[in-house]
C-alpha cells in the first residue's frame, strides 16, 4: 500500500469560512476543513503525496493566511486508511420530507414513514450534500415541488453540474421521473452511476458527461434547473442557463459567495432582459453561513 502525509491542526471557529471559501476558488487538490459535530472545534488538514510536498504547500498556504497557528500535526497514513477516515465527518441530513443517509449507515438510520430517501456514498472527492450550496439547491427543489404538487413526474428537471448527483437522486426520491443531470468531469458521471446503483429504489436520472454549453445543446429546457455552479463560471457561461428555463420555470443558482450574490443578480437579470423578452422575471435569494442562493422564477408574457 502506498503512503501518504497528513498536516493538521485545530483552527478557530473565525478562520473556517474564509479558508473554506478559499479552497473552492482555488480548487485546491490537498487542503480541507473537517468539523465533526456542529458544537466541534474545526481542523484544517491536509493529503500531500509526500513531506516535502506538504512542506512547501504549508509555506504558500500561509502567505494568503498568515494567523494560521504555528503548530501542524504531521504524521504517515496508508491510502487504504485515508479512502475510509473521512466517514467519521459525513453525517446524515434532512429538511422536511427528505432525506439523505450515508451508504454506511443504511441499516442503522431509519427514515420516518413516507420520507424521501436517498443513500450516498461520493467519498471525499463530491461530498454528500452536506456543503451549504447542495442544501440551498435542495430547499428550492422542495420548494418548487411544494408548489406544483401536481403529478411531480410531469416536470423536467435539470442539474447542472451535478457532482456526486445529490440533487439528481433527490428529485427522483421526490417523485420526478425527467430528470437530466450532467457534469463536465467524467469522475463525477462515475460516482453518479455508482450512487444511483445504490438507490434501486428510485428512477434513474440520465446523467452525462458534458460543460454547460454541451449539456443545453439542442435547446434542452426543464421546467425547473438547478446549477450549484461557482460565480467564476455562472457569470462567463450564463447563456446556457439563461436560455435552458422553459417559459414559465424556474431557475436555481448556488455555489455563490455572500458577497458575490449581487454581481450574479445583477448579471442574470440583464441576461434574462436580454435573451428572453418573453418572459418576465422574478428573483429571491437566501444564505447559508457564507453562502447563497439566486432562485430566478420567469413567466411567460406571451400568456397575459
Amino acid at each position: 500500500m502506498s503512503k501518504q502525509v497528513e498536516l493538521r491542526t485545530g483552527i478557530p471557529d473565525e478562520m473556517a469560512d474564509p479558508l473554506e471559501d478559499y479552497f473552492c476558488e482555488v480548487e485546491s487538490p490537498y487542503w480541507g476543513i473537517m468539523q465533526k459535530e456542529i458544537t466541534d472545534p474545526y481542523e484544517l488538514f491536509g493529503i500531500f503525496p509526500d513531506q516535502a510536498t506538504a512542506e512547501s504547500e504549508l509555506v504558500k498556504l500561509r502567505q494568503d493566511f498568515k494567523n494560521l497557528p504555528e503548530d501542524f500535526e504531521l504524521s504517515e497514513i496508508i491510502d487504504a486508511d485515508w479512502q475510509n477516515a473521512y466517514k467519521e465527518f459525513v453525517k446524515p441530513w434532512s429538511e422536511r420530507q427528505l432525506h439523505w443517509i450515508p451508504l454506511w449507515e443504511r441499516d442503522n438510520i431509519q427514515a420516518p414513514e413516507g420520507s424521501a430517501v436517498v443513500y450516498l456514498d461520493a467519498g471525499m472527492a463530491f461530498g454528500t450534500g452536506a456543503h451549504e450550496t447542495t442544501r440551498l439547491c435542495a430547499r428550492r427543489l422542495l420548494d418548487y415541488l411544494e408548489a406544483h404538487p401536481e403529478a411531480p413526474e410531469k416536470h423536467e428537471v435539470i442539474d447542472a453540474g451535478c457532482g456526486s448527483g445529490v440533487l439528481a437522486l433527490s428529485a427522483s426520491a421526490l417523485g420526478c421521473k425527467n430528470i437530466y443531470a450532467f457534469d463536465f468531469d467524467p469522475e463525477a458521471i462515475t460516482v453518479c452511476h455508482s450512487n444511483s446503483e445504490e438507490n434501486a429504489h428510485l428512477t434513474k436520472p440520465e446523467f452525462a458527461v458534458a460543460d454547460l454549453e454541451q449539456g443545453f445543446a439542442a435547446g434542452r429546457q426543464a421546467d425547473l434547473v438547478l446549477a450549484n455552479i461557482q460565480t467564476d463560471v455562472l457569470i462567463p457561461h450564463c447563456d446556457p442557463l439563461v436560455n435552458g428555463v422553459k417559459a414559465n420555470g424556474t431557475l436555481a443558482l448556488s455555489g455563490i459567495l455572500t458577497k458575490e450574490l449581487e454581481q450574479v443578480r445583477t448579471h442574470f437579470a440583464e441576461q434574462f432582459a436580454a435573451q428572453r423578452p418573453d418572459v418576465k422575471i422574478s428573483v429571491d435569494s437566501r444564505e447559508d453561513g457564507e453562502w447563497g442562493d439566486l432562485l430566478f422564477s420567469l413567466h411567460s408574457m406571451l400568456a397575459e
